[in-house]
């Protein structure tokens, strides 16, 4: 199903628990919680974490062996037609503390700004740093997303193919996100 190059971790590819691990991520149900966080937008090892300190404990605490899982991640995932979005992302559990963020290669990221006076007036553009917004409000880092189904329901963004079109001819596309839900 999967194939492993194990480059520069083939001595502990050889291994039993290197073995074990390669068994262990390339199961079914494991493969799907990688998709699914990468999904959500996050480190792609975020949806094993638990599973992964069940099965093998303090073994996967060694450094060498995070590098080897996170080496077997990317090769399963681009497998799966996922490609890698960022790297060094910060991850708050054990036994990681950095990992790699996967996306699909027709996602584009985009980034998220409030009006800080008035928080459903929202600008998306392409860029985080310098980006190109607005001069009649003051405006506040909000949010980052690539997957079409965030731009849609976070959004209302439904072409996200004429979304990017319009930032790249203006620098940015201003919403207005009206309240999903009314007061009874």
């Amino acid at each position: 199903m999967f194939a492993y190059n194990p480059d520069k971790f083939a001595s502990l590819f050889e291994t039993e628990l290197g073995q074990r691990i390669w068994a262990f991520l390339t199961h079914a149900e494991n493969v799907a919680r990688l998709e699914t966080a990468s999904q959500l937008s996050k480190p792609a090892v975020e949806g094993i974490e638990e599973q992964l300190l069940e099965e093998f404990r303090e073994d996967v605490l060694a450094d060498r062996v995070k590098q080897m899982v996170g080496h077997m991640v990317r090769q399963i995932l681009e497998q799966r037609d996922w490609v890698l979005d960022q790297t060094d992302v910060k991850v708050q559990s054990v036994p990681f503390s950095k990992a790699a963020r996967y996306r699909r290669p027709d996602w584009i990221t985009f980034h998220a700004f409030r009006n800080t006076s008035d928080p459903r007036d929202v600008v998306i553009t392409d860029r985080r740093q310098n980006a190109p917004l607005p001069t009649d409000a003051r405006w506040s880092y909000y949010a980052t997303f690539a997957s079409p189904l965030k731009a849609a329901v976070a959004f209302g963004v439904r072409d996200i193919r004429q979304l990017r079109t319009h930032v790249h001819a203006h620098g940015f596309q201003r919403l207005r996100i009206e309240r999903m839900l009314r007061r009874a």
